[in-house]
């Protein structure tokens, strides 16, 4: 008896390994089947993102823009075929043209368990998306620009000031990224709640708590946010989180004290984000079955998302180019003499927000920091319907990655791609994707609708630090990004040594 549930038992298993090895084989066979070309082998169950936890993405992105310089080819992030696309004319299509054929992102929202991560205007899907971008647009207009521009300048000189008390004084050399999330996360504090506080000043503040939560990355954060972008199956299953759990529960707490402050007082402030969310509860046409609660998880999706786009990417922006400059002292010096002679001829001690769109080498030293940095190299996309380019059909359902990185290293546009040469861009403007060969924003519909407030934000740093202090490198040159971060971030401290200039 028992011989004969053995061998069932030992019948079943290799009938379950056998069927297992014909699926894995026929769906790892599927980039091959149709002419597309693949990548190295995929191992089983993780497809070609075996680094994972390992190297960082954009390490692992720039092997492969290293390595496949064809116009697109297929990887599997999971069991699931993707396609990345290295040519500036098929993610024109992808981004802009057949935009109808890549509405949404591939990414995991799951709205039962993750409200703040499935409804901000990164994650959600159509309508809500397009009903939710016009609702916000508004927050990020020349006029109010012009007045945040006021603040990040004010928040700026606070910046120069502790560099000169904490660092030049002690004579000790600047970690700039922990200084950037502080200068960055006081400006958002405004602008989203519109409180005056200062982690620059006092070393806390409600924003710099929320950051310290927000972007702390370990190895079970690192790990959510790979499955949340890249094998969404996954993350389902586990229940993954966009935000961690702290700075979500933070993020709702200081969002409706101030709500409800503004209640009590019966004060308001009409340039910050919260009035225009409250704004936009009233607008929202929503189901009728959906009741207050997605209209108020709406709210703070946004508020949460703004609060990590806003910090991380401008202070990770500005740390590399920082780090850029003290490598570079003749680009520093020309820097410098360009801002010097901006001042000079206003008369004042700081530029305002379109006397520093004037400065060409300001925006060149930006934006050639942001081609070879880009803090998202992979722009994710869902094809809702089957979509043909030349020779290539890309089925529904299947994710189109357009990548940034290979289109940022294309020698053919950008020579010798691995130097930084600020040259590239000295006649470029904040809204010139050089025919889609700069997409550190991304482009079309679902571009960054905070593009221009985190230009801002980094101009404002850059002009006052450079006319203040010299930079020279204390670290080595290749900067050794975090393997547990999908957003580009350095692993270790940049330190650079900074001089009074007299």
């Amino acid at each position: 008896m028992l011989t004969a549930i053995t061998q069932s038992l030992l019948a079943v298993i290799i009938i379950c390994l056998t069927a297992f090895y014909f699926f894995s084989k026929h769906r790892y066979g599927y980039w091959k089947k149709r002419g597309v070309p693949q990548v190295e082998e995929p191992v089983l169950f993780l497809g070609n993102l075996s680094f994972l936890m390992r190297k960082s993405f954009f390490d692992a992105v720039y092997d492969w823009t290293k390595k496949y310089k064809d116009e697109y080819f297929g990887m599997y992030f999971g069991w699931t075929p993707a396609l990345i696309v290295n040519n500036s004319e098929l993610a024109k299509h992808v981004l802009v043209k057949d935009y109808d054929s890549f509405q949404n992102r591939f990414s995991y929202s799951g709205l039962d368990d993750d409200p703040l991560g499935s409804l901000n205007l990164f994650s959600v899907k159509n309508p809500i998306w397009t009903q939710m971008r016009n609702e916000i647009s508004p927050m990020f207009t020349s006029a109010r620009l012009k007045g945040f521009a006021n603040l990040m300048n004010s928040n700026s000189a606070e910046l120069v000031r502790k560099v000169q008390t904490d660092f030049i004084d002690n004579n000790e050399p600047v970690d700039f990224k922990k200084l950037f999330l502080m200068y960055t996360s006081d400006t958002v504090a405004y602008t989203v709640f519109g409180i005056r506080v200062s982690a620059l000043k006092e070393g806390m503040s409600p924003l710099w708590y929320i950051t310290c939560n927000m972007l702390k990355w370990s190895f079970w954060r690192g790990l959510e946010f790979t499955m949340i972008f890249f094998m969404p199956v996954i993350a389902a299953i586990f229940k993954f989180k966009f935000f961690s759990k702290e700075a979500t529960e933070y993020v709702k707490k200081l969002f409706w004290d101030v709500v409800n402050e503004r209640k009590k007082t019966g004060l308001t402030n009409d340039t910050d984000l919260v009035n225009l969310l409250l704004k936009l509860k009233d607008n929202l046409k929503l189901p009728a079955e959906s009741g207050t609660e997605l209209a108020d998880n709406l709210m703070l999706a946004q508020a949460a998302v703004f609060i990590l786009g806003s910090i991380e990417t401008s202070s990770t922006t500005l740390s590399y180019c920082i780090h850029e400059l003290s490598h570079h002292p003749e680009q520093q010096e020309k820097l410098y003499q360009e801002v010097s002679k901006a001042l000079k001829e206003s008369g004042k001690d700081i530029l305002d927000y379109n006397e520093l769109l004037e400065l060409k080498y300001l925006t060149a030293c930006i934006h050639e920091t942001l081609r070879k940095y880009p803090p998202v190299q992979l722009l994710d996309r869902a094809c809702n319907n089957t979509f043909k380019w030349k020779d290539l059909t890309i089925e529904s359902g299947t994710p189109v990655y357009v990548n940034i990185l290979g289109i940022h290293y294309d020698e053919e546009k950008y020579p010798q791609p691995d130097e930084w040469r600020p040259e590239r861009f000295i006649n470029s403007s904040d809204n010139d994707n050089h025919d889609f060969s700069f997409l550190p924003f991304g482009e079309g519909p679902r571009f960054c609708i905070g593009k221009r407030y985190g230009m801002t934000q980094i101009r404002c740093a850059l002009a006052q630090l450079i006319t203040k202090y010299r930079f020279e490198s204390d670290s080595e040159y290749k900067v050794v990004s975090d393997p547990y971060s999908v957003l580009l971030t350095p692993k270790y401290d940049t330190k650079t040594k900074i001089f009074a200039r007299s």
